[in-house]
């Protein structure tokens, strides 16, 4: 099986040789290596130092012939190192994996304001593109395009291949009212021109569901209906007595699936591998519609799942068995978190991947190598033996 870790582009900005010859020594034979990314502020603990991305973008140069209405901003110049990293890979057997940030992109959000998300309220996320949006889906085909020119990877690995949900990280984002799943749920729904339009052409009024929608928030947030008890009974409450937006939740996973398909084509041209990260927000497994993921309808459509099993109380056994009562045989992986508080200890983290192992996983990749503790990286070197 493939076991390896994620890691960023400014991991490759050095001597590739010697990172590779480093991940074999931690019992390594795969490496997911960003290509596109998001805003962050990432310390760094193997060189001692902060990166800032402070725009959004791709890690290698773009031309903007290759793009349409869309184009991404480039945010380093490393196709050398890419090359580099793929000749290195191929020479010591090891599976060369592009991780892909699709929708969340704030540069491009601010930049190209029709392309995001807008909520009930009014209100655009630029943190979030509108998967229904034509323009975005062009700029996607045409990332991958260049993805493949430039890194040629093995297989791709993609995230926020679906809606990013509400509060999801944005600079300062602040509400005083409980975040309850309910509230952050319907903050997350999406109408936009794109989306409404796209809707209607199924049957379904998008503007009677976002009446419905502002009607709720109003409800929600005059006071504190749930208390921390019922609070993921309540939005199941709320799909039931609003069969409207439970349509339009259906809708929005039909246009996940019918944009996840479109690019698994895509990239099955190439001769290389889909694998699809269920919610870019480490979501318990059974609640990624918030992102409207869904796995049932994917089976025959991607090479495997990576979902990310960040919670201390998630363990493989249980993901595995939520994502068969949907999908029987699509692969399953599992994305780890190398966060110290995330486990016991070492006993811990060492037996969820034994039991990973031991269970058919696919593959198993760490996030994230330059953020990792060596005390994390010795406990995973010691489980992937």
């Amino acid at each position: 099986m493939e076991q390896g870790m994620f890691i960023h582009s400014w991991d490759i900005d050095t001597d590739i040789d010697q990172l590779i010859e480093h991940f074999i020594s931690l019992n390594c034979n795969a490496v997911a290596v960003n290509v596109t990314y998001h805003h962050a502020g990432v310390a760094d603990l193997r060189l001692g130092h902060m990166h800032y991305r402070k725009e959004a973008g791709t890690a290698f140069t773009v031309r903007p012939s290759d793009y349409g209405t869309i184009c991404p901003v480039a945010q380093g110049k490393l196709e050398e190192k890419y090359t580099w990293l793929q000749e290195s890979c191929c020479q010591n057997h090891i599976s060369l994996k592009a991780w892909v940030v699709n929708s969340h992109n704030s540069t491009l959000g601010r930049k190209y304001p029709f392309a995001t998300v807008v909520n009930a309220w009014g209100d655009s996320y630029d943190n979030s593109l509108c998967i229904n949006n034509q323009d975005f889906r062009e700029y996607d085909r045409n990332l991958i395009n260049n993805i493949e020119r430039v890194v040629n990877p093995d297989s791709y690995v993609m995230e926020a291949m679906q809606w990013m949900p509400s509060f999801h990280g944005h600079h300062h984002e602040f509400m005083l009212g409980r975040l309850t799943p309910a509230i952050r749920y319907l903050l997350s729904l999406c109408f936009c021109k794109s989306c409404k339009e796209k809707a209607g052409g199924e049957g379904i009024d998008g503007e009677a569901v976002e009446r419905q929608v502002q009607m709720l928030l109003k409800k929600l947030l005059k006071e504190d209906t749930t208390y921390g008890i019922n609070e993921e009974t309540q939005l199941s409450h709320i799909w039931m007595e609003y069969p409207l937006i439970y349509a339009y939740q259906q809708f929005r996973m039909r246009s996940v699936v019918s944009l996840v398909k479109e690019t698994a084509k895509q990239v099955h041209s190439f001769g290389k591998k889909y694998e699809y990260i269920p919610s870019s927000t480490p979501f318990d497994i059974n609640a990624t519609w918030y992102e409207a993921g869904s796995f049932g309808s994917l089976e025959g459509i991607v090479d495997g799942f990576m979902p990310l099993i960040y919670h201390t109380e998630s363990s493989y056994k249980k993901v595995l068995s939520n994502i068969r009562l949907f999908n029987s045989a699509t692969p399953v992986g599992m994305g780890l978190n190398l966060g110290r508080d995330k486990y016991q200890g070492k006993a811990d983290f060492i037996s969820r991947i034994q039991e990973g192992k031991a269970m058919g996983c696919s593959e198993i990749l760490t996030y994230n190598y330059g953020m990792a503790t060596e005390e994390m990286l010795a406990w995973m070197k010691e489980a992937y033996q």
